[in-house]
């Protein structure tokens, strides 16, 4: 879709320039690069390798692609930086309650989800576009019976294919284990055939698996799976 849009270029003053929009007279709107808006999306969901070519290597998809190793420790501190920064400009702030709109404040928001989107559950931001979440797995804590991470464990998905995905889960408490269930995608879209730890392979042909962790264990998963084979459901894993 993307590269009939960018064909109908133009050459102008010896510049090729693509177009942003179409109307009843055509094409308009015209920019010096040409248009990528959505790219990351049509990747993500064809996991093509001809839809990644189209994608600049760096940032998130270049350490899906073992090209950017540093990324992760890189995006964490970004955003801290944005919290300080944010939260610092909130105390900064003179004016009142009822000499700004509602969304005045939006720019100070200290909230930063992005990259833990990225990094915890393989997904797409869902940023402020209220789309749905994409991603290729959700947590849940059956010991406080909820959604989310049980209280410190760490997750980290490092590689995505078509059909598998590579997860590092990491009990950082020393003294008590943890339990966790995994869900293939947001809504259970995703169906897990097995996950493989070194040597060890286990069959699920499931929504989700459970994993328990020891103090101060864990490790690197290999988790096969068909995407988008289920219909998407809201309903917690305990209670199907």
């Amino acid at each position: 879709m993307l590269a009939k849009v960018n064909e109908n270029r133009v050459e102008k003053n010896g510049q090729t320039l693509y177009p942003r929009m179409h109307g009843d007279q055509g094409w308009y709107d015209y920019q010096p690069e040409p248009m990528t808006a959505g790219e990351l999306e049509i990747y993500y969901w064809s996991m093509k390798p001809a839809d990644l070519e189209r994608l600049p290597m760096e940032g998130w998809v270049a350490f899906l692609e073992g090209e950017n190793a540093d990324y992760p420790l890189e995006a964490l501190q970004k955003d801290m930086e944005s919290v300080r920064a944010r939260i610092a400009g909130m105390r900064l702030d003179t004016t009142s309650a009822d000499t700004r709109l509602s969304d005045d404040m939006n720019g100070l928001n200290p909230a930063a989800v992005d990259s833990l989107i990225q990094l915890m559950l393989g997904g797409l931001p869902t940023r402020h576009s209220g789309h749905l979440l994409h991603c290729r797995f959700r947590y849940f804590d059956p010991g406080g019976q909820r959604a989310g991470m049980p209280e410190d464990v760490a997750a980290l998905v490092e590689r995505l294919s078509h059909d598998e995905a590579t997860l590092t889960l990491i009990n950082t408490n020393q003294v008590s284990s943890r339990t966790v269930v995994v869900q293939g995608g947001a809504y259970a879209e995703h169906q897990i055939r097995s996950v493989a730890c070194q040597s060890n392979v286990v069959s699920v042909n499931h929504t989700f698996f459970t994993l328990h962790l020891k103090p101060g264990c864990g490790g690197k998963l290999t988790i096969k799976m068909d995407r988008y084979a289920n219909r998407p459901t809201l309903t917690f894993p305990w209670d199907r």
